[in-house]
């Protein structure tokens, strides 16, 4: 995946998500929550099982960055 279909991601996540029961926003720290916690209240809204597929891949592009950034060092 590349860093431009990453951020339309986020924007489709955002989308999406703008009515739900969550922290505001598509940072990797509210992604993480989302995939954690969003089911308990959030896993009956339209859009629920799109939001989570996003966000799977959004947090699985954050990990590969994350492992390419330190294996430099």
């Amino acid at each position: 995946m590349q860093l431009t279909e990453a951020i339309q991601l986020r924007n489709d996540f955002e989308l999406i998500t703008k009515d739900f029961n969550m922290p505001e926003g598509s940072d990797i720290d509210t992604i993480e929550w989302f995939l954690e916690n969003g089911h308990r209240s959030n896993s009956l809204r339209n859009g629920f099982k799109e939001a989570k597929e996003i966000a799977k891949k959004i947090k699985e592009f954050s990990d590969g960055c994350t492992k390419t950034i330190r294996a430099r060092k």
